[in-house]
Order: C-alpha cells, then structure tokens, then sequence
C-alpha cells in the first residue's frame, strides 16, 4: 500500500503481527529482495518493506537522492502506520540507509543488522561505479534479455549453477526501475560515508555477509563496520553472494532470529564497545 510522506507516495508491505522489523532493500530493488523473509517472519514479528523513492511502486521524484533521505521516508512511513521502534534490516544500498537511520534516529533502533554493505566508496571501486552510473543515467540500462552469466560476481557459485532463477529475477527488476532515480539513488551510494560517525551508532548491530560477495567483499568492508560500531559482531554465511537473504534464506533467517532473540524489541541495550 502506498502512503504519503514528504510530499511523495511512498509504497510499503505491512504484514503479520509482533514486534517490528523494517525491511531495507538495496539499489534497484523492491519488496521482492525481502520476499523469503516476509513468508517465514510475519507468524512472529510485524514485517514492514519500505520501497525506496525511485524503486518498486514508489514514486520518482526529481533533485538529489541520499541515504539521509531515504532514512527520512522510512522512519515517517514507520510513524505513520504506528511503528515507532523497530529491528532494523538493510542490505546493500538498504545497509547504508540504515546507517543513516541509525544516526538520525536512534531511539527508532531495537537493534541493527547490516548485510552485505560498507562504510563508503572510493577509488578504483568509486570510478568504476561513477562510470556505470553516467552510463544508465545517460542511456538507459543494457538489457539482459533474461540471459544469466555464469561469472556474475554478486553471485555465489552454488547460486547461478542451481537457482539462476534468482539471479534472473533480480535482473528484470533492476531493468525494470526508473534508469533516471537508479543513477540518482546511484549517487546516494557515491556520497554515502558513515566512517567518522559510526561511533555514534549505539544499538547492537549484526553484520551478515555472504562469503562469496564479489561486489562487497567482506575480508575487505567488515573490518571497518566491526572496528567503528560500538557493538558489533560478524556472520559469514557459506554458498551465497551479495543478496545473502535471497541465496541462503535459511541460514540468513536463523542469524536474525537469533539475534533478535538476544536483543529483543524494547529492551535497554549495551552500548559499550565490546571487550577485546
């Protein structure tokens, strides 16, 4: 259902019932990057999927994109359908906005589980990123065809070989997104940079990434998540990529779960930073 905030219709799946997760999906996604979790966690917990600006059923709008902005429309649609804290869950893109949540409003955070997702962008990976960014905003994106390659990097190898279907999924939505608000939210990431701020972010946070993630390498982003959150901890979950909840739904779910049983919704959290 789409609701407004900010002046802007903003689409939201709303289901079960219990303590609150917001869902954040990454760059051209949907609802659908949340589907797994939306089948196994609504008979426990009230599972709310925001679509980004730009992404899915919500609308596009012109002038910059940012994680701030996108962190904005999330908690206000949150309020607005009476969810006022929650267990926040961002992948990707989606991490990033949830780290910018984090900072804004921290009292809206039960606690955090980032996915596949880093800090900021730079050199070499940065002017890459650019290069693709003016490519899509400039012409559009290349169309797959349906066509899955086997050297994908997003994606672990068990993945591709078994469940191209996934991959060919996420494809068709990523085409099918608004190539102006994707190069907007492209720059969003571009922008993005919580490395001098992550101290601020108190509330427990789980890192989940999967082992075969080409385009976040976790050997490479974890060290800095884990170095500048006060209270962080890693899941490295085998045979997935990039899209960990998609690849490996059962394990990833069980690495949620878990941790929210440890830091239930509404409970006084530890913010110190863990001992060594």
């Amino acid at each position: 259902m789409r609701h407004s905030v900010h002046g802007v219709h903003i689409n939201v799946i709303d289901e079960g019932s219990g303590p609150a997760v917001l869902f954040l999906h990454g760059l051209g996604g949907c609802w659908r990057d949340w589907a797994p979790q939306l089948d196994s966690l609504a008979a426990r917990h009230r599972v709310v999927v925001v679509e980004h600006r730009g992404h899915g059923r919500s609308e596009a709008t012109t002038g910059r994109y940012s994680t701030a902005l996108f962190a904005a429309d999330a908690v206000a649609v949150c309020r607005q359908i009476g969810v006022d804290h929650a267990h926040v869950v961002g992948l990707s893109m989606g991490g990033l906005v949830a780290q910018a949540l984090a900072l804004a409003e921290p009292d809206f955070v039960d606690a955090l589980v980032l996915c596949d997702t880093g800090t900021h962008m730079t050199g070499r990976m940065a002017e890459a990123f650019a290069a693709i960014v003016a490519g899509v905003r400039d012409h559009g994106f290349p169309d797959s065809h349906g066509l899955v390659t086997s050297t994908a990097e997003a994606w672990s190898a068990r993945t591709l070989a078994e469940r191209p279907d996934i991959v060919r999924d996420n494809q068709r939505e990523t085409e099918s997104t608004d190539p102006q608000a994707w190069a907007r939210a492209a720059q969003a990431i571009l922008d993005h940079d919580s490395r001098a701020d992550l101290h601020r972010i108190t509330a427990p946070t789980l890192l989940v990434y999967g082992e075969e993630d080409g385009l976040i390498i976790p050997g490479k982003a974890a060290p800095a998540l884990l170095e500048g959150l006060p209270h962080a901890e890693l899941v490295l979950i085998p045979d997935a990529g990039h899209l960990v909840n998609l690849e490996q739904p059962e394990a990833f779910d069980r690495a949620l779960t878990d941790w929210f049983t440890r830091y239930p919704v509404g409970a006084p959290h530890a913010t110190q930073r863990r001992a060594p």
